[in-house]
């Protein structure tokens, strides 16, 4: 009797979903079949999405018609999955529940209207979050951030004041390139904290940063948050913390999520945050009732993430890996002891082996296309390191292979 498939269900197809899918296809089945060579996999990915949205870019789109192009921006999904055959099935829709009361069952409402039930042996969870914004995640449809760049496109030329709320990466860059983009507007941005402080960077870089932000002219205000804001013909009024307000021709929400996409999980899996508690090999660690056997969770989604995607390539290598040796220990297989040459395939032993979660120390953000700041291993990195790295062209050239896989060797 042939073997039965063993079903994965991947909820969510951006960075997260899209990148475990082609590591399971190119780093993770071909090891466990040479353990079985009647081993067979399928994998259903859910999201409403229809394309892959590149958003490390966003801040340089944002600023002027074809800055970045929408074909380098935005990608088909069909671009990821259709190169697998049988072996992958997306359905358009979003989860609405998770069943592990034996049954282990996700609950998906079809875009195309109505409800399908699947069955999963193994499900990675990879929904992330949304921003008030489109300009910087997608709200289920593509289209509607390409409205949003398009109508930041068109009002920036004539907007004499914006305000940017949100002094992380995302608003430091966007204040970088919207001041080089615009030199005749007056930019304002606005810090809940200081600048860039939750990346717990050196003061020194800080300190390069707001002085990068000064030469362009932006004026910074920190410890202050934006209560409310109020849309009008003349503009809009933003209220502040500190009971002032401004009113400015345009303004740009980079705040980052204000929604954690949850709301099919139990909220006893959640942490205060309303992210999914999960373990070192992010297996979600659940409420000690439910049967959480076999379900990962990856990206902004987890609780304690940075919401880089560095670490989360890392957590991807680091849960793929677990599935592979639970799975082969389950089938009877010793998993690899590792050794020198493990990580090279044909060296040591056949089996799969345990990566640990060991992500990048770094964190490069452009303040304009000629530089930036950024920490590397716990050093600065010089601003033409930044430009290099990142600036000149916002790392467009590695959407292309994250869609088709290719960032990923295949073995």
């Amino acid at each position: 009797m042939a073997p039965a498939t063993h079903e994965i269900v991947v909820l969510g197809a951006n960075f997260g979903g899209v990148n475990v899918t082609h590591y399971l296809h190119r780093q993770i089945f071909p090891v466990l079949k040479k353990l079985d060579a009647e081993l067979k996999f399928h994998v259903t990915v859910v999201s409403p999405n229809t394309h892959f949205f590149f958003k490390i870019a966003a801040p340089r789109a944002l600023t002027k018609e074809n800055a970045i192009s929408n074909d380098d921006l935005f990608k088909p999904l069909t671009k990821a999955f259709d190169q697998y055959g049988e072996s992958v099935t997306f359905i358009q829709g979003k989860a609405v529940g998770v069943n592990t009361d034996g049954k282990r069952i996700v609950e998906v409402e079809l875009v195309s209207g109505g409800k399908q039930t699947l069955n999963y042996d193994t499900l990675f969870i990879t929904t992330g979050t949304t921003s008030a914004s489109p300009l910087w995640t997608l709200h289920d449809s593509h289209e509607k951030t390409i409205e949003a760049f398009k109508e930041t496109q068109s009002r920036l030329p004539s907007s004499k004041t914006v305000l940017i709320a949100g002094a992380g990466p995302v608003g430091v860059e966007t204040a970088g390139e919207v001041a080089f983009a615009h030199p005749n507007a007056k930019i304002t941005l606005v810090a809940g904290g200081d600048v860039l402080e939750k990346q717990k960077l050196a003061v020194s870089i800080v300190s390069k940063a707001k002085k990068q932000l000064a030469d362009y002219k932006v004026e910074i205000i920190t410890n202050v948050r934006v209560k409310d804001t109020k849309a009008a013909e003349s503009g809009t009024t933003v209220e502040l913390s500190d009971g002032s307000s401004k009113t400015v021709d345009l303004f740009i929400d980079a705040r980052g999520a204000s929604t954690i996409n949850n709301s099919f999980l139990p909220a006893s899996w959640l942490d205060e945050t309303g992210r999914v508690k999960a373990d070192k090999a992010f297996k979600v660690t659940g409420d000690g009732k439910s049967d959480v056997s076999g379900i990962f969770v990856l990206g902004d989604i987890v609780a304690g993430s940075l919401n880089t995607a560095i670490e989360l390539d890392a957590q991807v290598a680091t849960a793929t890996s677990h599935f592979a040796v639970d799975l082969a220990q389950k089938l009877g297989h010793k998993s690899s002891s590792g050794g020198l040459l493990s990580f090279v395939p044909g060296f040591g032993s056949s089996g799969p082996t345990i990566k640990e979660f060991k992500p990048m120390n770094a964190l490069v953000v452009p303040i304009g296309p000629n530089g930036g700041v950024g920490q590397i291993m716990g050093f600065g990195a010089p601003s033409f390191l930044v430009k290099k790295g990142k600036a000149e062209k916002f790392l467009v050239e590695l959407a292309e292979p994250s869609v088709n896989g290719k960032k990923y060797a295949q073995l």
